[in-house]
């Protein structure tokens, strides 16, 4: 009986990006000639049927990866040898690789192999566990990321077979779909079919080095949680260090610049423009996240009050912030208190700061500010309307210095945060370090 792994594919001498499928053959007397597939792949022009495995000196390939794939073909061999006896086929051949490949496979009563893929860990990990909606957006956000690059894999660079699975993803193939994630955007113009029903906002700009850490952080969560429940004792993350994210420092509109939008007249912009700002405003009154202002309905203003759970912290803290509403967020509500439920018109994330930008350009608000930018890494002064980092996520409750809301318009005491005291870099931290902090803050009681 001989055992040889071999590969049905050729590519052209220069083509270093096409990939095999490894496929395992068994012959032996009495005509016994079966085949299977294995989960390795490997280029053409890097394999080598003498060495059932890498070609000596090859050089685009990290030695950690060929090392772990020859001794996978290795592995897969011995096993192959150590079980076979007459009457074997094919199936029985494909189930032992796939035994090899999902070790727990037996174990969990023969589930099939689509559970041991990424993508379905990180639906499972979305589905089974308690998440705040924005988190759980950027999952699902991750999700779409990891199946769209193994449907560019497949259709764009024919590796038919490939896909990412907790038990053999290696540090390599997390490198590759971070190079991936940071060159995608020159896909889209290179093959235009492939990226046809794709938002362009989702795979059109160039992604951050904070944008992609965030996502790779997401991957690792998810591969703890499957280590955790005993799926895999496979841990890519443990030969790859994901970059730290880097901020600059935030920036904040003056409580004349926010008076100067407030009494803005809009009228030359459009209908739409006055009751973006109006959102934007009362955000800028009570300092709280995009995602909890859309939320918000007319049962969170009690008696005089804003009252609500920060859903972004929530799982962690389930801490009720309750904010004064002055005279100009009365008269903001006023506006739009024929609403039914709502205590502001609804509106998308994206479509808001877009609207604010706008809105700040049409007043004057165009001081310049110096801001990181991370594509590549160093800082440059741009105008405040103009700032890519524009992201309207209010810092509420700057924590630990007990920093005071002048923005309320009114005369405050010491603002209890004790139970939410943090420190100022864990705050940036949580809040991106990008956001303009509309609300102005002060350190002291009397500023108005």
């Amino acid at each position: 009986m001989k055992v040889t792994a071999f590969i049905r594919k050729t590519a052209a001498k220069n083509n270093i990006t096409d990939q095999a499928r490894v496929y395992f053959r068994v012959r032996d007397i009495g005509g016994v000639d079966i085949k299977a597939a294995s989960e390795l792949s490997i280029n053409p022009n890097h394999w080598s049927p003498e060495r059932q495995g890498y070609k000596p000196r090859v050089a685009l390939v990290s030695e950690e990866k060929k090392m772990n794939f020859d001794k996978d073909v290795q592995q897969i061999t011995h096993l192959i040898t150590k079980e076979y006896h007459r009457g074997v086929d094919g199936s029985w051949l494909k189930s032992l690789i796939e035994g090899y490949h999902h070790p727990n496979i037996n174990a969990r009563g023969g589930n099939k192999a689509d559970e041991y893929l990424l993508s379905c860990q990180i639906r499972k990990y979305i589905e089974e566990t308690p998440l705040a909606d924005e988190s759980r957006k950027h999952h699902l956000d991750n999700l779409n990321k990891v199946l769209r690059y193994e449907r560019f894999r497949h259709e764009v660079l024919h590796q038919r077979g490939f896909h990412l699975c907790i038990d053999t993803i290696t540090a390599d193939d997390i490198r590759d779909f971070k190079l991936w994630m940071q060159e995608e955007y020159k896909y889209v113009d290179m093959y235009p079919v492939f990226y046809r029903n794709e938002k362009h906002r989702d795979v059109g700009q160039k992604r951050s080095e904070n944008s992609m850490s965030g996502s790779l952080y997401r991957i690792r969560t998810v591969v703890k949680w499957c280590i955790k429940r005993g799926l895999t004792r496979n841990n890519p993350f443990d030969q790859y260090q994901i970059a730290r994210p880097m901020y600059g420092d935030p920036f904040y509109l003056t409580l004349e610049e926010r008076d100067k939008v407030y009494y803005a007249d809009l009228s030359g912009m459009g209908t739409t423009y006055p009751v973006y700002r109006d959102i934007f405003m009362f955000q800028c009154l009570i300092g709280c996240r995009v995602s909890d202002l859309n939320r918000l309905t007319k049962a969170n203003i009690v008696d005089g009050f804003v009252e609500y759970i920060p859903q972004k912290t929530k799982m962690e803290h389930a801490n009720t912030v309750r904010v004064p509403l002055n005279q100009k967020a009365r008269e903001i509500l006023e506006r739009y208190k024929d609403l039914e439920n709502a205590l502001l018109p609804r509106f998308s994330h994206f479509g808001y700061n877009k609207k604010i930008k706008e809105i700040l350009k049409y007043v004057g608000i165009d001081r310049t500010v110096i801001v990181l930018d991370k594509l590549p890494l160093d800082s440059q002064p741009v105008a405040v309307c103009h700032s890519a980092y524009l992201n309207i996520g209010i810092c509420g409750y700057l924590m630990r210095y007990r920093l005071f809301l002048s923005c309320l318009d009114i005369q405050l005491s010491v603002v209890d945060v004790s139970r939410t005291e943090r420190s100022y870099s864990r705050l940036v931290t949580v809040y991106g370090r990008k956001v303009i902090c509309t609300c102005g803050f002060q350190k002291f009681a009397h500023i108005k």
